[in-house]
């Protein structure tokens, strides 16, 4: 049983809004170069550009997946694409063509020639209005991060959304599925010169938490050290000032699922036990990791150990630290000097401890 033409001008369609930038650039190209594009180009065929779309004088920090750059336009902002043939629609005018054909004009063209680049035109320019109402859509939406490039202002937003934002726009037959498969991959050049995934745009209710539950509770941190704080945040008090500070509404085991995922604790052993080391644990000074510190200065006893590098700042989710190593063992002693020899079986480890400045506290049991 055969296909309906509409569904399968609707596969043609999903498959040629999945194929690369980059192949999709040489498709322009291609059909632009054909001579028959250019006897029509522009009294037959038209090109008419988007509303806010510009071209720039160059590609200059433009990569093969980058599709345009974002940039701010007084209150708003204009859409600056790497290619003229991305920044509008073209129309190949029938009637006109139809004239001139009568008058003996372009007969050397051939009836399904004429039909197979007006279907070529047809799927760039759907593909170039997809795009292009997706890229409004996600003006529309994500104005503040645009403006401030500070991840923080993202905020939640769904490819659902801006499909139903687009048909309020007036263009009905645009879905979720279309709007997926033209961010696939593709990146953008934010205000501020970084590249970012055109995805991206899209994060979840639950990632965007994430993000300012890290923030909270790395200002918790601060407030504690700083006695501005009696006590660390539950998770309940973190919902609340999450629909307080960002008017995020989430639910506290949402909450709780973020603060795992970041690694941090919970409340109760925040409370107890907020800083590294903590009070109980009696680390030793700092000595260099060398054979002859370890035999100076620890014990054979089981303990903790800790690896650092002086000039390093490791990123984790609630402090920036030196320490790349926490270990532990039943005689701290003759672990060190494993991790010294050459029978180390921590290939990385033992390349860093070697290669750079490393330096370590130990905290023996008795």
């Amino acid at each position: 049983m055969s296909l309906p033409p509409e569904v399968i001008g609707r596969i043609i369609l999903a498959r040629f809004l999945s194929v690369s930038l980059k192949r999709y650039e040489n498709e322009i190209n291609k059909v632009e170069s054909a001579g028959i594009f250019q006897a029509l180009f522009p009294d037959i065929i038209t090109f008419k550009m988007f509303p806010r779309a510009r071209v720039p004088g160059d590609k200059e920090g433009f990569t093969d997946n980058t599709l345009v750059r974002i940039e701010q336009d007084g209150e708003t902002f204009s859409i600056r694409y790497r290619l003229l043939g991305f920044a509008g629609e073209y129309r190949l005018e029938r009637k006109k063509l139809t004239r001139l054909i009568g008058r003996g004009n372009f007969a050397g063209f051939q009836r399904d020639e004429i039909d197979l680049l007006d279907r070529r035109l047809r799927l760039i320019s759907t593909r170039n209005r997809i795009t292009h109402m997706t890229l409004l859509g996600i003006i529309e939406h994500q104005g503040a991060y645009l403006k401030s490039c500070d991840p923080l202002k993202l905020v939640p937003l769904s490819q659902m959304r801006i499909s139903h934002w687009i048909k309020k726009q007036g263009y009905q037959s645009i879905d979720n599925s279309m709007i997926s498969r033209v961010v696939n991959g593709t990146f953008i050049i934010m205000p501020d010169g970084k590249p970012m995934l055109l995805k991206d745009f899209f994060p979840s209710s639950r990632e965007i938490c994430k993000g300012h539950v890290k923030g909270i509770l790395a200002k918790e941190e601060m407030q504690l050290k700083s006695d501005l704080l009696d006590r660390p945040y539950t998770d309940e008090e973190i919902k609340v000032r999450l629909k307080d500070l960002y008017n995020l509404k989430v639910s506290r085991r949402t909450v709780s699922y973020c603060r795992d995922q970041l690694g941090i604790p919970p409340f109760s052993r925040r409370t107890y036990d907020n800083t590294y080391p903590p009070q109980w644990a009696q680390f030793s000074p700092y000595f260099p990791m060398t054979l002859s510190s370890v035999k100076e200065n620890v014990p054979e006893m089981s303990g903790i150990y800790e690896f650092s590098l002086v000039e390093a700042n490791i990123e984790y989710p609630i402090k920036t630290t030196g320490v790349f190593y926490i270990g532990s063992s039943k005689n701290i002693k003759k672990r060190l000097r494993a991790h010294l020899g050459c029978w180390s079986r921590n290939g990385d480890l033992n390349a860093l401890i070697n290669r750079d400045k490393c330096f370590l506290p130990v905290c023996a049991f008795q």
